[in-house]
Formats: C-alpha cells, sequence, structure tokens
C-alpha cells in the first residue's frame, strides 16, 4: 500500500478543537467562575510550554510525531487566549473582582495580569503557526471541479477541513450501508436501484428516500446547502453489482448536476465521486462506521420505569421483524415476520427515533485526579474524533460530544430507557461532572466511541501560582433538565356537558410518563407528520398547550377560582378530528379516553407510514397454533410494534388473545388484539370484587347456535367456545368497567377494586422451553415478566345514565398531596383515605409497581 505524505491538521479545524473545550469541558461551564477558569489557564499555559519543550529535540521525532507536538502546542494557547481574553473578561463576577480590594480578589487579579503578559509577550506561537500552515493542507490546494473524481486520501483531507460542509451519498444496498459506510457527520444512502435516469432530484426526494430515515431525508433537503456532495459506491470489482452501482453512480451524478430543479446547486458548491468507491477508502485507512440504527439494534432490555420513576421518549427498540432466524427456520415462521411489500425488507423500514448515545461510562475510572498527585490540565496524549483526519498514533486534542448530542442527552437526563429484556434497566443519566474527554479506558468499557481519547496525566501541578483557597463554594453540577411538578392540581371548566373530558383529562394526567413528555416538549420529536391515521400532530399539540396552560395555572399566587382552565381550543381540536366530540353533547368518557389514547399514538407513531403486514397463510397459522401462546403472542407483538410504535404503545397497550375451539374435532384459531383500555364486565350479582370482573372477562363462553364457528377441518359450523386471554399486560392499565349492556342498560353493582392490584394470575404463563424452528434465542420479553402488580392512581366516575349523568374523578397526587376529587372546575382533598374506592366508578387506571 502506498503511503500517504502525513500533513497537519489546517489553523481552522484546531481553532475549532480549542473552541470546543473551551464551551463544553464541564470546568468552563455556565456556571464556571473566575477562579475556576483562571485555575485552567493556568493548568493548559504550562501543557503548552511542555510541548514547546518537546520541540527541542524534534530531530529525533518521526514526522509525525512532530506534527501532534505543533498541533497540541496550538490547542493549548489557543484555549488559554480564549479563556483569558474573551471569556473570563465577559463575566459579571470578573467586573467585580476588579473592583473589589480583599486580598483574595487582588490575587485573582495578579494571576489574570500575569495570563495576559504571557500571551502577549509569547514569541514562540508564531513559531507554530508558521509550522502548521507550511505542513498543513487547505482544500484549496486539492484542485477539485465539479463532476470530478476526489481521491480517498484527498477526500479524508477534505473531511478533516471542512466536514460539516460535505455530505456524502453512499450509493450501495441500505443492508451494506448499515454494515459499513464512511464515518462522517453528513451521510445518507440512496439505493441504486431506486431511482431511474430520467428522475429530476424532487423525484428522488419523493420515490427514492420514501423509506429512508427522517435524519438523512432531512439531509437531502438540505443538499444546496453544503460546500462539498460526494458520491460513493462499492468500487470493488469483485462486487456481483459493480457494474450496475457505478453506473447508477454515474446517472445520480447527472441528475444532481443537470436536473436539480427543486433545489439548484449553488455556484460554489462542488459535486465529486469518490475514485474507486470504499473499497479505496478502506484500502487507505479511512474510517468506517455502522449506522446508528443498527448499532441501536444491539441493544436490549426491559422496563421503562419502576417504582413510579418517570420516563419519556425512549421508546422500545423496534423489531428487526424476526429474531435472529436461522437458514433452518421453518418458511411459515419467516412469512410471520414478512410484510405485505415483498419488495420491502426489514432495513427500508422507517424506523422510530432512535436513543442518543448516552454519557455512561465515558469517564475513566480513575479521571478524576487528585489535587495532590495529578494536574487537571488538558493531556498532551489526545487524539482527534473519528470524522477527522486519522494519523499514525495521532495524540488528541480535547474532544467533547458535540452540542447536539449533549442537548440530546441532557433532554434524557433522569430517563430510563426501554429496552427488550431487562425488566429493572440501567437508569441513564448525566454524570454531575461531565467528563472533559473521552478515554482509552472508557471506550474498553463500553464507552460510546470507539475512538481512544484521553485522560489528564497524572504529573505534579505546575510551579505557578497558587490560587486561593475556595471556601463555601459547592461543586459546579452539569445543566439538568428541568423538573416540573407533575402533581399539579387545577378545575377544569364544563363547556356544556364536557364533564366525560374533564374527568378523563384529569386521570391521565395522573400517569407522570405521559405528563412529563409533553410539560418538556419532548413528544415534539416524535410527531410522525407521514402517519396516515394521525393528526399530523395537531392533537398532540393542542394536549401539549392544555397540559402547559394547567401547569402554569396551579402556579400563580391567585385563587383557586382564577386557576381554573377552560379546555376550549382543546375540545375544537377533538371536535375537528372526531365530529363525536364537536357538539355539546353528552358523551361516554371511556370512548374519548380511547379517541384520545388511540390519536396521540398515530400523532407519535414513528411507523405510522410504513406498509401493512401480510397477512398470515394457513401454513403460518397451523404453525403459529402449535405454538405455546407465550411465544406466540410475542411473535404477533413483534410485528404489531413494525407499524404501530409509540411512547402511547410503550405506556398503555396491552394484548390479549381471542381463541376459537371447535368442540367436535378440538381444532383452534387464535388471534391476537391489542388494546389501550381494557373492557371488564361486570357481573350481575349483588356485589363484586374487580377480580370478578377478570374472571368474567377470561371465561370460556360457549357460543350460542348462530354464533357456532365455521371449523376449517370440519368444513362446516360446529359447537365452538371462545375464550380471551390476556398475553401482555402494559406499564399503565386502562381498566373499563362494562356497566351498560347493548340496550345501554346500566348495571350499578358495587365492584370492590383494591389500591393494588395482582393481576400475575391472569397472564398466560404456558412457555414450556421450546422455540421455533430456526429461532435461535429467546424472543424478546418487553418487560412481560411476572409478577404484575398494579397501583391504583386515577377513578374516573360517572352518576346517572349514559345521556344524562355526570363524570367526576379521583386521581392520587402523590405522596405529599394524597388523593384529590375532582368535579370540573371544583377540586378538595379526598375526605377519607376510601373514599375513592367507589359504587360509581366507571374508569380505573392502575400503574405497575415492582417490590410490593
Amino acid at each position: 500500500m502506498e503511503g500517504r505524505k502525513p500533513r497537519c491538521k489546517s489553523i481552522s479545524k484546531l481553532s475549532a478543537v480549542a473552541e470546543q473545550f473551551t464551551t463544553q469541558d464541564s470546568r468552563c461551564g455556565p456556571k464556571a467562575d473566575v477562579m475556576s477558569l483562571l485555575q485552567v489557564c493556568l493548568d493548559t499555559l504550562e501543557a503548552y510550554k511542555d510541548e514547546y519543550k518537546k520541540m527541542k529535540s524534534k530531530d529525533r521525532l518521526r514526522r509525525e510525531q512532530l506534527f501532534e507536538i505543533y498541533e497540541s502546542a496550538y490547542v493549548y494557547y489557543k484555549i488559554v487566549h480564549n479563556l483569558v481574553l474573551n471569556r473570563i473578561p465577559n463575566l459579571k463576577e470578573f467586573h467585580q473582582v476588579k473592583r473589589r480590594t480583599t486580598v483574595s480578589d487582588r490575587k485573582l487579579m495578579e494571576i489574570y495580569n500575569m495570563l495576559v503578559k504571557s500571551l502577549l509577550y509569547d514569541e514562540r506561537i508564531a513559531g507554530v503557526k508558521n509550522f502548521l500552515k507550511e505542513n498543513g493542507v487547505s482544500e484549496e490546494n486539492l484542485e477539485l471541479k465539479t463532476g470530478g473524481f476526489i481521491s480517498a486520501q484527498n477526500l479524508e483531507v477534505l473531511l478533516n477541513n471542512e466536514g460539516k460542509k460535505i455530505l456524502l451519498i453512499d450509493v450501495r444496498q441500505r443492508s451494506e450501508f448499515e454494515e459499513c459506510h464512511i464515518q462522517c457527520p453528513h451521510i445518507i444512502c440512496i439505493e441504486p436501484i431506486s431511482f431511474k435516469g430520467a428522475y429530476t432530484d424532487a423525484e428522488v426526494e419523493k420515490k427514492s428516500l420514501i423509506t429512508s430515515p427522517k435524519q438523512e431525508i432531512d439531509l437531502f433537503k438540505r443538499r444546496n446547502e453544503f460546500l462539498y456532495i460526494v458520491l460513493y459506491t462499492d468500487g470493488n470489482g469483485q462486487n456481483t453489482h459493480h457494474n450496475f452501482y457505478i453506473q447508477q453512480e454515474m446517472v445520480l451524478l447527472d441528475l444532481l448536476e443537470n436536473r436539480s430543479f427543486a433545489k439548484p446547486l449553488g455556484e460554489n458548491t462542488k459535486l465529486l465521486v469518490l475514485e474507486a468507491g470504499i473499497s479505496s477508502w478502506r484500502f487507505h485507512g479511512g474510517e468506517c462506521t455502522k449506522s446508528k440504527a443498527e448499532a441501536q439494534q444491539q441493544h436490549d432490555g426491559g422496563a421503562i420505569y419502576i417504582n413510579g420513576s418517570t420516563s419519556g421518549l425512549n421508546l422500545q427498540k423496534l423489531p428487526k421483524l424476526a429474531p435472529n432466524i436461522g437458514s433452518s427456520m421453518d418458511s411459515s415462521i419467516k412469512d410471520m415476520m414478512r410484510s405485505s411489500s415483498h419488495g420491502h425488507n426489514n432495513a427500508n423500514y422507517i424506523l422510530p427515533m432512535q436513543q442518543k448515545p448516552s454519557t455512561k461510562n465515558l469517564r475513566a475510572p480513575n479521571s478524576s485526579p487528585s489535587p495532590s498527585t495529578s494536574s487537571s490540565r488538558p493531556s498532551s496524549d489526545l487524539q482527534f474524533s473519528s470524522q477527522m483526519v486519522k494519523y499514525a498514533n495521532y495524540p488528541t486534542t480535547p474532544r467533547l460530544v458535540d452540542n447536539e448530542k449533549v442537548s440530546d442527552i441532557q433532554h434524557l437526563t433522569n430517563v430510563s430507557p426501554i429496552n427488550s429484556r431487562a425488566v429493572t434497566p440501567v437508569r441513564r443519566t448525566l454524570s454531575p461532572n461531565p467528563p472533559r474527554i473521552l478515554t482509552s479506558s472508557s471506550a474498553s468499557n463500553g464507552g460510546t466511541s470507539g475512538t481512544s481519547l484521553s485522560k489528564p496525566p497524572n504529573q505534579p501541578l505546575p510551579a505557578l501560582p497558587q490560587l486561593p483557597t475556595r471556601s463555601s463554594h459547592t461543586p459546579i453540577s452539569s445543566t439538568q433538565t428541568k423538573q416540573y411538578d407533575l402533581d399539579f392540581t387545577v378545575g377544569l371548566e364544563n363547556m356544556g356537558n364536557s364533564c366525560y373530558m374533564n374527568c378523563i383529562i384529569q386521570c391521565l394526567l395522573g400517569t407522570h410518563e405521559l405528563t412529563n413528555i409533553f410539560l418538556n416538549n419532548s413528544y415534539e420529536r416524535h410527531i410522525n407528520l407521514n402517519s396516515k391515521l394521525g393528526s399530523k400532530g395537531v392533537l398532540a399539540k393542542h394536549f401539549a398547550r392544555l397540559i402547559h396552560q394547567m401547569h402554569q395555572n396551579c402556579a400563580l399566587n391567585i385563587t383557586d377560582k382564577g386557576k381554573r382552565v377552560k379546555p376550549l381550543q382543546f375540545k375544537l381540536a377533538c371536535g375537528s378530528i372526531n365530529s363525536l366530540f364537536k357538539e355539546s353533547t353528552q358523551q361516554d368518557c371511556q370512548e374519548f379516553c380511547q379517541f384520545l389514547l388511540d390519536g396521540l399514538h398515530e400523532d407519535l407513531n414513528q411507523c405510522g407510514g410504513n406498509p401493512p403486514l401480510k397477512e398470515l397463510s394457513d401454513q403460518a397459522e397451523k404453525m403459529r397454533e402449535k405454538l405455546s401462546m407465550r411465544i406466540a403472542s410475542s411473535i404477533e407483538w413483534e410485528r404489531y410494534l413494525t407499524r404501530d410504535f409509540s411512547v402511547i404503545v410503550d405506556l398503555f397497550q396491552g394484548q390479549y388473545a381471542s381463541q376459537l375451539r371447535c368442540k367436535v374435532c378440538g381444532h383452534t384459531s387464535t388471534t391476537y388484539q391489542p388494546f389501550s383500555i381494557l373492557a371488564a364486565p361486570v357481573p350481575r350479582v349483588k356485589s363484586a370484587f374487580l377480580i370478578d370482573c377478570f374472571k368474567e372477562f377470561t371465561k370460556t363462553e360457549q357460543l350460542e347456535v348462530d354464533e357456532e364457528w365455521s371449523c376449517p377441518v370440519c368444513k362446516k359450523k360446529q359447537p365452538s367456545t371462545k375464550k380471551l386471554t390476556i398475553t401482555r399486560l402494559p406499564r399503565n392499565l386502562i381498566i373499563h368497567l362494562k356497566r351498560f349492556d347493548n340496550m345501554l342498560n346500566k348495571n350499578n353493582v358495587f365492584v370492590n377494586y383494591p389500591f393494588i392490584l395482582d393481576l400475575t394470575p391472569f397472564w398466560a404463563n404456558d412457555f414450556d422451553g421450546k422455540l421455533p424452528p430456526g429461532v435461535t434465542e429467546k424472543l424478546p420479553s418487553r418487560g412481560q415478566v411476572p409478577p404484575f402488580k398494579y397501583k391504583l392512581y386515577a377513578v374516573a366516575s360517572h352518576q346517572g345514565s349514559l345521556y344524562g349523568g355526570h363524570y367526576t374523578a379521583y386521581v392520587d397526587k402523590g405522596l405529599s398531596k394524597g388523593w384529590y376529587f375532582f368535579d370540573d372546575t371544583g377540586y378538595r382533598p379526598v375526605r377519607n383515605p376510601t373514599e375513592c374506592i367507589t359504587s360509581n366508578a366507571y374508569v380505573l387506571f392502575y400503574h405497575r409497581v415492582y417490590g410490593v
């Protein structure tokens, strides 16, 4: 392999690294004071001097090592420059220190003035800059022309200098792209088979990218904003699709150059092709990576919360349509996992928004130096991001998580991820003192990046002026996600028979996980404008506005009457979506609850645009009937998630099996149904317990003569039975007590429901340890691990008839406030602990708890 002539990074890139450090290092955060920043300057200045000393031995150093020293020296100098001349003078505290005359303040000013003089009279930095300029390379030297080729070496240099201004387009199959593609901040995949020579750029956007992840579609829409667009494919002649790939790469090049009508490329945008494709890139040692979606699918786990801790939109991982299918898998099992669109494989499905990398394990175990034995200054053993040019043994300058990732990570503070196996997952939280630099040891311990980055070296502190001892200063912690009081109490105005709506809103707001994602607006990132059944976010946004208004009014220091909220706009939004709720007529509160949950689900459904699942063939259905209900229901749930995947599914949806059985031949047919609200029949007795309703729900029903099942084995209607079995219990269980029959007559039997409900006996637990042929490991449990115990947190009650009654609500507002009674605008604490156990109970809300 021909060696590349190493070059230094450009001064602009090194300056950006220094700026990144000063804005993202924990010690330089927004709450950092003058003393903290001066200490950083002292430590970094000493690091700069150490690097300069190394230059004296340049005759004994390899060229690459010398480049590393000069680059590190410049970055250290620039960090001190930015802090001393820009950051510190803009602090309000700095002006106060200048005016004060205390000993400690005078000491601070002495150190500051010393640092200023060090910068002004430093004669070494000019030589460092000249060296970098002489040995660096800029994109102007590459002589790139639109429509021309760029070598792997020059692309690496270009990515190093102008990484954020480059869009890479991978012209290979999606599966190949996900397995390995060039490391770049802006990259998309356009499959060769997805476009034709006659397409325009608009048709590529609408047709070729229809199944691409949203972030790739967004990047292509911004194609005219990039300075460079580089196409590449597989240049390996051994690839059976080699000629077709190359042909389509040229087609796409011509298309973007000559038929970009929707968004013409700017005069300064250069359209290039990577010479010899990704094969050349890898041959010359270029950085490659897997797609984020692929990497995320490698993680598995279970529950979203435990003992009521708040969750957010960290959804379960989308099923791969099949769990580790081997070549020996029965074809009928494979049929179960296919979509109705035969041309679509799993890679073409629109995936839900994936969880951003956590900051977990970023700091090495020993990366917090002791004041007496180590320095907190940045290390000279530094490595740049993998997005920069990869030099041999390159020492890194400080590289932090980029701003976008940091904001996303902070947004997920106090959020437990829902994975697929663990029942009690590790909580992902932002570290109180975020690491400044990724370390090599952290990478080996499960860090989010494979790039080796260093920690501060364990060296004695430099002999520089000492700062005054800090007294009464608390440690500076990272910015945390805003914490909301989720147990706010505020009344809702009745706008003419709208009590059915008010009571459900109050009950649903008792679901902390749901309330929190609408208060912190994280739901906005999951609105799917392409969902075929949703309101394009209308319902979700109006629901969020209502919650914000209720929360804000509760915080106002006004009378209870003034705190009430009129949910007029929310009701109008509901009426525009479903005319049933448009007029001022009384409605069934459980029907409104079902409408609201369904509507929010469709608005936030990350897979709402995916093709429908293929119906099971007779052979596949026969195979499924042979499986245990535990396994069959899990397969059906995985299939369901490929079309319906949202936080509503994750928080509220369960599943039950409906099985028909022929009493003559014993043949069965089972269907699996998801539910958000479980409708439990109320037995017609003098009094009943809630468990009796579940027994009624799951009892075997003898079908009447006119309801007999047409048995496919007997080939005629036969005496048959029907039985419902709960196969999946949700995190939050909503139970509708079916008090009204088909004639709308109400059953007013008192149902005694407990505060703690154990439904473990009603959950299908028939797994015999056997897996379907060809399935090599257990299906994801997705939290379906017994026991299933629930705590009551809200009750919607109903008095009167369906058309002339009134709805009220009881909601548990936490340990500090206890249970509250809500009657439209009126609300109060309950008069006794069991007031919420009422004979008028109509809809019950339970939250799954552990360790009870």
